[in-house]
């Protein structure tokens, strides 16, 4: 027997229940009527999860990995930002003049719009965007891996948003596939296969700034990895 507990469209559980029941990420929105509660068909990967979160916050990929879906592969440069520890993570707040249209879409995005991205990292295996899009539009997007084993993860991603509320899910069902799929890709190649924890072991660069908090609150847990070889 198992503690459970439903939100977002989802069961969640622990399998290993001590004390208090664990604080799940936050979404607010779910629910709100004034958003549209959407939760795609899952994701299987064949990486590890602290692989792909990392890659769900990084924000130095978008012009290498999605430049099919919604940026410009001529447009890699990465503004400064910044990161803070908080008492349930990580947050980030990220602005570029990288629209998150997809190409179909892009002329509606406004020339001297700045784009705000905000992360937040619950570790070990959770992170949230919320994408400030014009018109106070929001779009707000669960990433959350789930260990099938050591290498392979299971990803659910619980989205809400409070613009385009009665257009037809299939769009974003199929924009959803295809950003995920790109990140896929990648996680499935990285080398080694967990995710690094030893800040030595790896080169980091200023646009790192996120990855290097997440893997140093996953060191705070008291996670380790095992390498073969």
């Amino acid at each position: 027997m198992f503690p459970a507990v439903e939100r977002y469209g989802l069961i969640w559980t622990c399998l290993s229940p001590q004390g208090a029941w664990p604080q799940l990420p936050p979404m607010p929105s779910w629910g709100d009527p004034l958003y549209q509660s959407i939760l795609p068909p899952f994701v299987d990967i064949a990486g590890s999860a602290g692989r792909q979160v990392e890659g769900f916050v990084d924000v130095a990929h978008f012009a290498f990995v999605h430049h099919e879906a919604f940026a410009d592969r001529n447009g890699p440069e990465v503004p400064a930002y910044q990161t803070e520890f908080t008492d349930f993570g990580l947050r980030t707040e990220y602005w570029s003049n990288v629209s998150n249209y997809p190409k179909a879409l892009q002329h509606l995005a406004p020339d001297d719009f700045s784009w705000l991205r905000v992360y937040e990292i619950y570790p070990p295996f959770c992170a949230g965007l919320t994408v400030h899009f014009p018109n106070e539009g929001r779009l707000n997007i669960l990433n959350a891996a789930s260990p099938v084993s050591a290498r392979k993860t299971r990803l659910f991603v619980p989205i809400t948003r409070n613009f385009d509320t009665s257009g037809p899910l299939d769009d974003v069902y199929a924009f959803n596939a295809q950003i995920f799929a790109e990140d896929q890709a990648i996680v499935e190649r990285q080398r080694p296969e967990d995710l690094p924890l030893d800040m030595q072991i790896e080169a980091h660069f200023a646009v790192d700034r996120t990855s290097a908090g997440y893997r140093r609150l996953l060191r705070e847990m008291g996670l380790t990895m095992a390498y073969a070889g």
